[in-house]
């Protein structure tokens, strides 16, 4: 029997088994998903999750993953079928463009304001800083908590809490934090953080962490704050982090920086905004990594599973799930074989195996080419590319392969199905979910700028 014939029974039965775990249960009417207008009462808290640059394409992907590998539904998903949310379509636009960066996204959650792409809570064309949602959130007594797979001071989380003209100042960026003094940061970026900054948040009463161990070792009060930053840069992507061990010792998964981050703001007395990014799902759109992308969109989905366990313990609790702007533009393209490759006719009778191939990949572009991939060309670029993703060129292939640099993409649409349309950001409508109280006051279309005032009414808080 050919492997073709073998991949493909092998997806089929997973295929069935999946619909046996999930097609008897019950999904929410449409009537039912509305029930979350009964919360009554403000929001003591928040949690705003953002899949950074999730387009509809990756969500779908990731929950397909999910379900012919380990035969399981996605959070997301299984939030959809069971939970009474609210869903609304967003549009993205930034002030000058309408196609946004992340800085100016998180500025329309952050200060609610449209400012110019590249900087944070600006208003455009001046240096007027906008009054941010860390200012009202403290105002009001509650704590606030940001946490990143990309650097701390990176553009998503910088716009909930600082105003300045340009995202790449990070150093200036750490500072702010500092400053304004936002009660827990974590996630990467440690060489934006001298050793005389991190003294002044020791000497500021921060609690510091710089590995797993350390973070998952620690006891727990809201009078404390905390930074920890794991990395140099960002954190891995997901795909490398599950299959190197020196990283799974040193780095925290996003799922255990959430509930970090919520055992410790849970404590505080008047309430909390967490802000939870998964971050590297943009940059794995960015790299065309379809992998990449699947497995951090999967790390984002198990935090979602942890803000839902909190969320179920405390209904004082508003949740938001969304994204900021897709990316990439990736998705699954319908792929047909032949009668040679062992497949029977069919239109696009190909495209559960090829799409079964993405398991076989056990690195990300980025890691390859940091790791001596990048150089590589014809026959020791083909035998690097069988050992991290399972994908076997063809001669030709072979031939015309110039080190990653050069088509990547291109091979591995040709091997899987899965093709992007650039490796830009995208200005498509995104998905937008809230739960809990508060959750009636979105609408089923908004703008980006429209959420910062919704959130201030969902927690009682004055502009």
């Amino acid at each position: 029997m050919s492997s073709t014939v073998t991949s493909r029974r092998s997806f089929l039965r997973a295929s069935v088994l999946s619909s046996a775990v999930f097609g008897s249960e019950r999904a929410l009417t449409a009537a039912e998903t509305r029930q979350s207008s009964l919360h009554q009462g403000s929001a003591k808290n928040v949690i705003f999750m953002v899949s950074d640059g999730m387009n509809h394409g990756a969500l779908s992907l990731a929950k397909q993953y999910h379900t012919l590998v380990h035969q399981k539904e996605t959070n997301w998903i299984r939030m959809y079928r069971e939970r009474p949310i609210v869903r609304s379509l967003v549009e993205t636009f930034s002030a000058n463009s309408c196609v946004t960066d992340s800085a100016a996204a998180a500025s329309a959650w952050g200060g609610g304001v449209r400012v110019n792409n590249g900087s944070l809570n600006v208003v455009p064309g001046t240096a007027t800083p906008i009054r941010t949602l860390q200012e009202k959130v403290h105002q009001s007594g509650r704590k606030m908590g940001l946490v990143t797979t990309a650097t701390i001071t990176h553009a998503t989380p910088a716009g909930f809490a600082v105003a300045i003209n340009d995202r790449g100042k990070e150093e200036d960026i750490a500072r702010q934090y500092l400053e304004r003094r936002v009660d827990v940061l974590l996630g990467g970026g440690q060489k934006f953080f001298s050793p005389a900054l991190l003294r002044d948040y020791s000497a500021a009463g921060y609690e510091l962490a710089g590995s797993r161990d350390t973070l998952l070792g620690m006891q727990h009060d809201a009078a404390t704050p905390l930074l920890g930053i794991f990395t140099e840069g960002y954190l891995p992507m997901s795909i490398d982090r599950d299959n190197v061990p020196a990283l799974q010792q040193q780095v925290p998964t996003l799922s255990e920086m959430a509930q970090t981050a919520l055992s410790r703001l849970s404590r505080a007395p008047e309430g909390f905004f967490l802000m939870i990014e998964g971050a590297r799902i943009d940059h794995a759109g960015h790299a065309n990594d379809a992998a990449a992308s699947v497995h951090d969109q999967l790390a984002f989905d198990d935090a979602i599973g942890v803000a839902f366990e909190f969320v179920d313990r405390n209904p004082d609790t508003l949740l938001i799930i969304t994204t900021d702007h897709g990316c990439g533009g990736i998705q699954m393209n319908g792929v047909s074989g032949s009668a040679d490759q062992g497949f029977a006719p069919g239109i696009y009778n190909a495209s559960s195996l090829y799409f079964d191939r993405l398991r076989g990949f056990n690195r990300s572009i980025e890691w390859m080419k940091q790791n001596g991939v990048s150089g590589l060309s014809g026959p020791k670029l083909a035998e690097s590319l069988q050992q991290f993703t399972g994908i076997a060129l063809t001669e030709q292939q072979v031939k015309d392969a110039q080190g990653l640099k050069s088509g990547v993409a291109d091979i591995f649409k040709a091997h899987t199905g899965i093709g992007w349309t650039s490796g830009n950001h995208t200005g498509e409508l995104v998905e937008f979910c809230a739960f809990g109280p508060g959750s009636q006051r979105f609408p089923a279309f908004q703008e980006n700028r429209s959420i910062h005032a919704q959130l201030l009414q969902a927690m009682e808080i004055s502009a």
